[in-house]
C-alpha cells in the first residue's frame, strides 16, 4: 500500500497512487476506450480533449483493486473544458479534494453518508442514457474479458424469429448493446444484417443506437446504406437519422462518407434541424476540409434556425482538434450564401 503520499494533482495519480487498476472510456460522442496515456495528458493540460461534446469531456473511469476486492467502481464525469478544449482545472481539483477527503489517499476509508452524498449529487457527475449505459456495461464486459449479459440470448433468439417482432417490449437496450459489440463475428453479422430491413420501427432505432458504437461490417453497412437511401426517398425522419448513426463508424471511411454525402444532398437537410445536428455530432471526424466544413454551415444557414443555435454547433464542431482549423477556415470562405455570410457576421459579433 501506498503511504505518506503528500501531493495528489490528477485523478489519474490518485488512482494510481492508490494501487488501483483503471481504464477510461469516452461516454460523448461514442462510447469507446479512452487511453490512459490520452487521459493523464488532458488531465496534466498537455493536449486538449480530442472528443468534446457540448463543450465538456464525457468520460467514464471503472476501477478497482485486486489487493483488496474484485469489486469494481465507476464515476461517469462531466468535465468542463476552456475555449482551448483544455481541461478546466478548478472544477476537476475540486472533485479531487472531495474524493480525497472521502475515501483517503488510498482509498482505505469508508466515506460518511454525508460525504457519498457529496460525491454522488457534484455537479460533475452525470447519469448516461440507458442506451449509453448499455453500450458501455458491453464494452467494459469485452474489455474486462466478462461474458455476455443474461439479455443477450433473448435479443439474439428475437432478431433470428421474424414471427417474434412484435414482441420488441420484451427486448432491451443491453441485449442489443451486446449483439452490436458482437457485430464484426459472422454469425451475429448475418443475423444483424437480414434483420434490419424487416424490423418494426421501435426495434430497429434501438438496434441502430447500439451498432453506432462500434465500427460495423460490410455486410451490415451495406444494408444500412440501402435503408438509408430509401429513407431519404421516403422522407421517413426518424429511419433516415437512426440508419445514419448507425453507419457514423462503419469500417472504411468510405461507408461513412456516402452516408453523409447522401445526407449533404437530402430534401430533408433543407427542413430539418435533426440531420445536421446528427452530422455534427456523429460524422465530425470527416470533417477533414474546408468544403466540408462549409457544407455543412451551409446546410444548417438554409434552415430557419435562431443565431444561437448556429452558435451552438459551430462552438461544438470548432472545439473539437481535427476539426479546429477547417471549421475556422470556412468563416473565411468567399464563395459562402448570404445565409451564411449573415450568421458569421452575427457569431464573430457575439450576437
Amino acid at each position: 500500500m501506498v503511504s505518506n503520499v503528500e501531493h495528489v494533482n490528477t485523478l489519474s495519480e490518485f488512482l494510481t497512487q492508490s494501487e488501483s487498476q483503471y481504464r477510461v472510456f469516452d461516454m460523448g460522442r461514442k462510447v469507446q476506450k479512452l487511453s490512459t496515456s490520452t487521459f493523464s495528458d488532458f488531465e496534466d493540460a498537455k493536449m486538449p480533449y480530442p472528443y468534446p461534446l457540448q463543450q465538456h469531456a464525457w468520460i467514464a473511469i471503472l476501477f478497482w483493486n485486486k489487493q483488496r476486492s474484485e469489486q469494481h467502481y465507476i464515476w461517469f464525469l462531466k468535465l468542463p473544458l476552456d475555449e482551448r478544449g483544455l481541461l478546466e482545472q478548478a472544477s476537476r481539483s475540486q472533485f479531487l479534494e472531495l474524493v480525497v477527503t472521502a475515501l483517503g489517499k488510498s482509498m482505505e476509508k469508508q466515506p460518511s453518508k454525508e460525504q457519498q452524498s457529496a460525491l454522488d449529487h457534484n455537479p460533475l457527475i452525470f447519469k448516461p442514457s440507458e442506451q449509453k449505459l448499455a453500450a458501455f456495461n458491453s464494452l467494459v464486459g469485452q474489455t474486462l474479458k466478462l461474458p455476455a449479459s443474461q439479455y443477450m440470448a433473448a435479443a439474439f433468439d428475437y432478431l433470428k424469429d421474424e414471427s417474434q417482432y412484435q414482441r420488441w417490449q420484451e427486448i432491451g437496450f443491453q441485449g442489443f448493446a451486446d449483439i452490436a459489440s458482437r457485430c464484426d463475428d459472422p454469425m451475429f453479422s448475418q443475423v444483424i444484417a437480414k434483420a434490419l430491413p424487416k424490423l418494426p420501427q421501435e426495434s430497429f432505432c434501438a438496434l441502430c443506437c447500439s451498432l453506432e458504437n462500434n465500427a460495423i461490417n460490410t455486410p451490415i453497412a451495406t444494408t444500412l446504406l440501402a435503408l438509408l437511401k430509401e429513407s431519404i426517398a421516403n422522407n421517413d425522419m426518424s429511419r433516415t437519422v437512426h440508419c445514419a448513426r448507425a453507419l457514423s463508424h462503419a469500417k472504411g471511411v468510405g461507408f461513412q462518407q456516402q452516408a453523409l454525402t447522401m445526407l449533404l444532398a437530402s430534401a430533408l437537410i433543407k427542413s430539418e434541424l435533426d440531420i445536421v445536428v446528427i452530422i455534427a455530432a456523429r460524422y465530425w471526424q470527416l470533417i477533414n476540409d474546408v468544403d466540408c466544413a462549409v457544407a455543412i454551415l451551409e446546410a444548417l444557414s438554409s434552415l430557419n434556425i435562431e443565431q444561437d443555435v448556429f452558435n451552438q454547433v459551430f462552438t461544438d464542431l470548432v472545439s473539437i482538434p481535427s476539426a479546429r482549423t477547417h471549421m475556422l477556415n470556412a468563416l473565411r470562405f468567399p464563395q459562402r450564401s448570404e445565409a451564411m455570410a449573415h450568421h458569421i457576421a452575427k457569431l464573430i459579433a457575439g450576437e
